[in-house]
């Protein structure tokens, strides 16, 4: 009768081989569809709640997308926050906090993730977008509109 099971050299073997599988098979591995899917979430939240916030205080508020750096940020008018508009007709350097982090509501995509629609939309204090039917896009995902008038932010 012939012994059942694997001998200590034939279970070596297979784990080295499959050791040898990971090293080479993980790192290559395409999580790119996963990293643009999470950025265009990100955007798509970024612009909801820079309308929203434009509507809560009345003021305006711009996204600013950075197409070089593959970034977004939240601007209110210069001197402004959250309770005061601030000034100036085409100038927007206060940043708009992040309510989930302490600091500015900025996002910078991963390596890899390429914003390729740079520029601002801006919301006015009624959370409308003056500028028309804007589109973002991000490269190897579905693009991102913002309504004229209503700036009603959709996929």
């Amino acid at each position: 009768m012939r012994p059942r099971g694997f001998s200590l050299i034939e279970l070596v073997a297979v784990i080295a081989i499959v050791g040898a599988l990971a090293v080479f098979a993980v790192p290559r591995l395409n999580i790119g569809g996963f990293e643009r899917y999470a950025f265009r979430e990100q955007l798509l939240s970024g612009l909801r709640y820079a309308q929203k916030t434009a509507m809560a205080s009345g003021c305006d508020v711009r996204v600013h997308l950075d197409a070089g750096a593959d970034s977004f940020s939240l601007l209110y008018r210069t001197g402004g926050t959250a309770t005061t508009c601030g000034g100036g007709t085409n100038s927007f350097s206060d940043a708009v906090p992040d309510p989930a982090r302490s600091g500015a509501f900025t996002r910078s995509a991963a390596d890899g993730v390429d914003l390729q629609t740079g520029g601002n939309v801006d919301f006015d204090g009624y959370g409308n977008h003056a500028g028309g039917q804007s589109q973002v896009d991000i490269a190897g995902a579905a693009p991102v509109f913002i309504d004229g008038v209503t700036g009603y932010v959709h996929e």
